[in-house]
């Protein structure tokens, strides 16, 4: 349950209906008459009604009571047409009342910002989860068990198997030399005939395929041979190039 905030408490007078910090407020800007405002009715509301305050809070609230009841009290015996001079003491107990409304102020909000973070934690209900169980020991051995253990441990494993790889090998080098050999006896070599070997079938795989392009390309820069494909992702036309006639730079 929240503590209600003394300050905040609503008063029901004749001439002033609203919380106390703002009669306070409205004394201090010469907004109510104090000569016509019954303190002791103040007093009454503020302490007198069925909410337990703690001793520190109703310290507090009858020291601002008591400046209040003091501050009237000067205004009704110095109310003297003749004495023009003003009081010291009324000003030193006026500017009392309004530092502690000053100070007062942010221990309002923050009293107000804890009971709405209380009424919102109110709602929030932790599970009740049991405690685990006693963890599980493992059962102790000889010194035979440990040994054993120990050697599954320092055994070393074994080696991975490579079968599913590719251990094909190939090289650019090779097959232009091979490329080249073909073309002496060929001026149009199939880039598909090249790789079907064996009753048809490609050996090598993509590697194959496509080192045998490489090679293909590497002598078209060179100015061996020329490329042609017909057809889009058909076969390749490894054609061997027009060889110089050597007598048609010396004329």
């Amino acid at each position: 349950m929240t503590r209600p905030d003394p300050l905040r408490l609503p008063l029901d007078l004749d001439l002033f209906e609203g919380p106390l910090d703002l009669l306070l407020t409205l004394v201090l800007r010469d907004e109510v008459d104090l000569a016509e405002l019954p303190v002791a009715g103040v007093v009454n509301a503020s302490l007198g009604g069925p909410e337990p305050w703690d001793p520190a809070t109703a310290g507090e609230l009858i020291v601002l009571m008591a400046a209040l009841v003091d501050l009237k009290s000067r205004r009704l015996v110095g109310d003297d047409e003749d004495d023009l001079e003003p009081d010291p003491d009324a000003a030193e107990v006026r500017e009392l009342l309004y530092q502690r409304l000053v100070a007062y102020a942010p221990f309002q909000k923050a009293a107000a910002w804890l009971a709405e973070a209380d009424r919102v934690a109110g709602r929030v209900h932790y599970r009740r989860a049991p405690l685990d169980g006693a963890p599980a020991f493992v059962t102790p051995g000889d010194a035979a068990d440990l040994a054993a253990a120990m050697a599954r441990v320092l055994r070393e494993p074994p080696a991975p198997s490579l079968a599913h790889l590719n251990t094909a090998r190939v090289n650019v080098s090779d097959i232009i030399h091979r490329l080249r050999a073909a073309l002496h006896h060929d001026d149009v070599l199939s880039f598909e005939a090249q790789l079907a070997e064996r009753d048809g079938r490609v050996i090598g795989g993509p590697l194959r395929e496509g080192t045998t392009l490489l090679a293909a390309l590497e002598m078209a820069h060179r100015g061996e041979v020329t490329l042609d494909q017909p057809r889009l992702f058909g076969d390749i036309a490894i054609r061997r190039a027009p060889r110089e006639d050597p007598g048609k730079g010396a004329r």
